[in-house]
């Protein structure tokens, strides 16, 4: 478990680069569809890797609280976090 656990752990750390890059290709509002964007193959291979690590080395009980949501979703929840706080401040 503690090979897997350092798998997840380093993946989950190129992960996190590559889809902060992505957030920002997307912000920059040059790209029509969010598959544009240059970073979006190697973030979502990542995400597709570390689900399955997850699903393979975790208890069934633990899988869904750790598994990635899709990208775009969670990309789409922090701008709308984001754009309400910016609306919410004086």
């Amino acid at each position: 478990m503690a090979v897997d656990n350092h798998a997840i752990e380093s993946l989950r750390t190129w992960y996190d680069i590559e889809y902060d890059v992505l957030k920002k290709e997307w912000k920059s509002g040059q790209y029509a569809r969010f598959t544009d964007c240059p970073s979006f193959k190697s973030a979502s291979a990542y995400r597709k890797a570390l689900n399955i690590l997850i699903a393979e080395c975790y208890l069934p009980e633990y899988v869904e609280s750790y598994k990635i949501p899709p990208i775009r979703k969670t990309i789409s929840e922090e701008l709308h976090l984001a754009n309400f706080w910016k609306e919410e401040r004086p």
